[in-house]
């Protein structure tokens, strides 16, 4: 995997097949877990892209997630149940479907067989939200809750007992350098601003 650098038409980065099939497969994961199911083979939608479907909604969407990954990408926006639940009601819909969508904008990004992953500028902002959600669900399995946490997911990649965690810690922080390197190119693109 290598950092996302600067290109005419937006920003590249490389991953061989391996990395390719880890990342997409995370990816598609995360979109289930919103309640998207992604299918290579299902018809196009309007920008050629293979249509998401959308499963059968959860009865209980109105309420705070279960799965402790699905609330962390989906939380309350209120200490007020009553108000956390109206506002779950009128805003969930929207917030799943936009995150689902960047997914798979990613998810199939990620299917092309050449190692390099070019991404048009205006898709660099859906590829950062899909890192961030992604991140978010991986730090979710391993416990992690602030950034002491996430500081301890570099000494349990190098030497943790589970093997399971080691990857997860590993694929955590891969995906956030990645997405750090996407920032700062995109960073570097912004005009600089005059001294007032």
């Amino acid at each position: 995997m290598h950092a996302f650098r600067r290109t005419r038409r937006g920003y590249a980065t490389r991953m061989d097949a391996t990395e390719r099939a880890i990342v997409g497969s995370v990816v598609k994961d995360v979109a289930e877990l919103l309640g998207y199911g992604v299918a290579a083979d299902s018809p196009p939608a309007d920008d050629g892209l293979p249509a998401l479907q959308w499963n059968e909604p959860d009865p209980a969407a109105a309420k705070l997630p279960h799965d402790p990954a699905l609330a962390r990408l989906l939380p309350a926006a209120s200490d007020d149940e009553d108000v956390a639940t109206e506002l779950r009601h009128l805003t969930e819909e929207s917030i799943r479907s936009a995150k689902g969508e960047r997914l798979r904008r990613v998810w199939w990004d990620l299917q092309g067989t050449e190692e390099e992953i070019r991404i048009d500028a205006d898709q660099a902002m859906a590829w950062a939200g899909s890192l961030t959600d992604v991140r978010l669900v991986l730090a979710s399995r391993l416990g992690v809750e602030d950034a002491e946490g996430a500081q301890a997911l570099e000494e349990i990649a190098a030497s943790g007992d589970d093997e399971v965690s080691r990857a997860l810690a590993t694929l955590y922080l891969a995906l956030s350098w990645l997405q750090e390197s996407l920032v700062e190119a995109m960073l570097a693109d912004l005009p600089d601003t005059p001294e007032a």
